[in-house]
């Protein structure tokens, strides 16, 4: 390596639509980084256009046809410009990233590590191996499989991908009188969604019966730990106060640094740390999502990335970089040290009806912007829309704000402002005759 390369290592960056944006992290990558980015085009010539035109203020950038080819396209690209290291955010960009950084020997995660992140059974098998307490769950490929995993796991139960995100394909099940309608529900909904496939690969769960720790009754009973491990040494950066799901699992967001008191913090940290060692996470940023329940919190679900909005909430609670801090995994580099929150930080992905409706009222995102907790916002569908609420968290998404304040109590009531009902209102689709 040349002197000159310590000082401005060689960053390849994968970009997908989810994450932070690319205004906000190229600016604090390309300060410290040489970055060239990889992307693949949404279809939507638009909004591909603008996203083209924000690489192009600040690095090279190149196009990719597809989630299939990105594993080697980024081998290629890293090994021929000699990257000293490969990172992206977005969930989708996880297996690739660390198989491509593995394959030209920089810092990543296992292999095997990755797989089994990315499987929801075969996590529960890791963490349940290591003595994590986890819901009882069964492999299921058929109707059949699925009638009888209900026998052994019990009502009341949650199918899910082997492979998912984003709360897609995800159905409750409490009699079994329903599981050949929700079967046949999952399916769909995996085959339709742009993330899922053809393939009927799920498992069931025991539906973890939330015992909620919070006086205001506008979080939900689950939260998650916020994690960076390099090297194998585990940083615990915050926990995330979540508020309350809606129908199909979809996350409205969360409020960090939480409420909770110091010792039940330090119980969710050593929950968190456990579930990672068990997970073989060695380098890279890490969420943990958490149940409380009535025999203690219960690991929901382990992935090798940061939350939704945990960067740009962890930047206005305490300035905190967390893009440098990832970059730094990436290349083997020094983290940056971390301060201690001031304010409170909310992140919103407020959700649409759980009923086929059409968008008829809607702030825009320089409306939102306008308002003293918000500091910035993003409105996907336009009036007129009806929002995709079947296909989880993504899809049902109806805006993405940030926001700042004091105390967590402004940041609820804002949410209570802008939750549907309020600044969004919807009109119910008339069924069709």
């Amino acid at each position: 390596m040349a002197s000159g390369e310590l000082d401005r290592p060689r960053l390849l960056f994968f970009d997908v639509s989810t994450g932070p944006r690319p205004a906000f992290y190229l600016p604090r990558l390309c300060a410290r980084y040489d970055v060239h980015v990889m992307w693949i085009p949404s279809g939507n010539e638009v909004k591909d256009r603008a996203r083209a035109a924000e690489f192009d203020k600040w690095c090279g950038h190149t196009t990719m046809r597809d989630q299939q080819e990105a594993e080697s396209r980024l081998v290629a690209f890293g090994r021929s410009w000699g990257a000293h290291g490969i990172m992206g955010f977005g969930e989708m960009t996880m297996e690739p990233v660390h198989a491509a950084a593995n394959a030209l020997g920089l810092p990543a995660n296992s292999a095997w590590s990755m797989r089994a992140l990315r499987n929801k059974l075969e996590q529960r098998r890791m963490l349940a191996k290591a003595g994590v307490p986890v819901p009882a769950f069964a492999e299921v490929h058929s109707l059949d499989q699925l009638r009888e995993a209900f026998d052994q796991v019990g009502a009341p139960a949650i199918l899910k991908p082997l492979a998912g995100a984003g709360s897609m394909a995800t159905f409750r099940v409490d009699d079994p009188a329903e599981l050949a309608a929700v079967w046949t529900a999952a399916c769909a909904s995996y085959a339709s969604d742009p993330r899922g496939g053809d393939a009927q690969d799920f498992i069931l769960e025991e539906f973890l019966i939330g015992v909620s720790p919070y006086t205001d009754p506008r979080y939900g009973p689950y939260t998650s730990v916020e994690s960076l491990v390099q090297q194998g040494r585990i940083r615990h950066l915050a926990v995330t106060d979540k508020l309350l799901l809606m129908r199909n699992f979809r996350e409205n967001g969360g409020i960090l640094p939480s409420v909770l008191g110091g010792e039940l913090v330090e119980e969710l940290y050593e929950c968190a740390t456990k579930a990672i060692n068990a997970m073989g996470i060695t380098n890279s940023g890490v969420h943990t999502e958490i149940m409380f329940t009535a025999k203690g919190p219960r690991v929901i679900e382990v992935n090798s990335r940061l939350g939704g909005g945990v960067t740009e909430m962890l930047h206005d609670s305490c300035g905190f970089d967390s893009v440098l801090a990832r970059a730094a995994i990436a290349t083997g580099r020094p983290q940056p040290e971390f301060p201690k929150p001031v304010r409170s930080a909310g992140y919103y992905t407020l959700q649409a009806p759980d009923f086929e409706a059409v968008l008829v009222q809607a702030p825009s995102a320089d409306e939102l912007r306008a308002l003293p907790e918000i500091t910035d916002a993003e409105v996907p569908y336009a009036i007129g829309s009806r929002p995709a609420w079947q296909q989880g968290t993504p899809g049902g998404t109806i805006a993405r704000i940030t926001a700042v304040a004091d105390g967590p109590q402004p940041l609820l009531d804002l949410y209570d402002s802008l939750k549907p009902g309020g600044m969004f209102k919807f009109r119910p689709v008339e069924p069709s005759v």
